[in-house]
């Protein structure tokens, strides 16, 4: 079964978190899909940003929903980057988005916009760990293949997504076992694992199964020793990882 590797806001090691140039630079080292986080912005624009405040990532201070647009557009993302809109990461972008809803209220301005893009709706994967957002999201694209995120991976996380209408899970790494994956790919679940941060972990991630893994720097499949496809990894053989 291949895996794919998932671009952790875009890839976050590799340039600002969550800017067009991080999306960029995941794409350029062959990650399959891009990993985001939604918030909206005081004037009801959707806007890329995974904590509530600016703080940390930008050079402002402020809670992202009592920004304009216009005011986050005046801040530094780093490296010059601005905060980007969801709607200029669709555009920039055509693999599929991982696209996770930090704040409930960006739900409805989302499948609105997303009534105007409908070509884009196939390579959405909407995510959340609050279950209401999961739900919410399933109804309302029932195309998308939406997922439920957890740190833990107990079997009755499965119950929960599919009483939610998610097919995927995105679970923990320290937490997961191999039954809890054969157990959800025997009920048609994907499992996603995070966050991988070594090759150590990318190499266990594959033996046990895992559909995907998000991961901040794309590049360490190849010091695990894989090589990155269209279709998945490819293992390159324990002679090319200098073991």
């Amino acid at each position: 079964m291949p895996c794919f590797i998932v671009g952790h806001r875009g890839a976050a090691d590799l340039a600002p978190e969550n800017t067009l140039a991080a999306m960029a630079a995941a794409v350029q080292v062959g990650t399959h899909e891009l990993e985001t986080d939604l918030r909206l912005s005081r004037d009801g624009e959707i806007v890329i940003m995974h904590d509530e405040t600016v703080d940390r990532t930008t050079d402002g201070h402020g809670t992202v929903n009592d920004l304009t647009l216009a005011e986050l557009r005046e801040l530094d993302a780093g490296n010059g980057e601005q905060v980007p809109t969801f709607a200029e990461v669709l555009d920039a972008t055509s693999i599929p988005l991982q696209i996770e809803i930090k704040d409930p209220t960006v739900i409805e301005p989302l499948l609105e916009l997303l009534r105007t893009r409908p070509g884009d709706v196939d390579r959405l994967r909407p995510t959340s760990f609050e279950r209401d957002s999961v739900q919410r999201m399933a109804a309302g694209l029932p195309q998308a293949t939406v997922g439920l995120i957890s740190k833990a991976s107990p079997t009755s996380l499965l119950d929960e997504a599919a009483d939610l209408g998610a097919r995927r899970v995105l679970v923990g790494y320290e937490a997961v076992t191999e039954a809890f994956i054969e157990t959800a790919h025997a009920r048609g679940f994907r499992v996603d694992l995070w966050p991988i941060t070594t090759p150590e972990q990318v190499r266990r991630t594959v033996d046990l199964g895992a559909d995907g893994f998000t991961t901040d720097d794309p590049r360490i499949v190849g010091a695990a020793g894989y090589a990155v496809t269209p279709h998945g990894l490819v293992d390159i053989g324990a002679s090319e990882r200098g073991a």
